[in-house]
């Protein structure tokens, strides 16, 4: 085994984290950017109660869940220098259980779409990879 693969290895694990680390922050930088957007007049008690507000913010959010679903497949997926569609069923089972987590611990019914959102573009991330023909198709 040569140092390139076990450097391509060790950036899987790296490659999922980044790609859920920057998609959370993007997101929440977004939702900064359409907060400022909101006229004081229009703060309740520090939340904008503008009517377009909270649906810039739910696509915002749906964006970044969505984004992230698919990049957290597909990426390490392609950054694997073997094995790469069990490499993206793994990362699709991981990302769908940490996804669902909180739905499970709190049966909060408004966390269904975000997860369900999640699970599609998961799903739709991991047939991608799959439907290559050859294993190494997607580098």
């Amino acid at each position: 085994m040569n140092v390139g693969t076990v450097v391509r290895w060790v950036l899987v694990p790296v490659s999922a984290v980044a790609v859920v680390v920057s998609c959370a922050a993007a997101a929440r930088a977004v939702v900064s950017f359409i907060d400022q957007r909101c006229l004081r007049e229009s703060m309740v008690g520090g939340a904008c109660v503008e009517p377009w507000h909270t649906s810039a913010v739910e696509a915002s959010i749906y964006l970044g869940v969505i984004v992230a679903a698919l990049a957290v497949v597909i990426l390490p997926a392609m950054i694997a220098p073997t094995f790469k569609r069990t490499v993206a069923v793994i990362l699709f089972l991981t990302a769908v259980s940490v996804a669902a987590a909180p739905y499970m611990l709190t049966t909060w019914t408004e966390l269904l779409r975000p997860l369900a959102a999640a699970v599609l573009s998961g799903a739709a991330a991991l047939w991608w990879v799959w439907s290559r023909r050859k294993s190494n198709e997607i580098t």
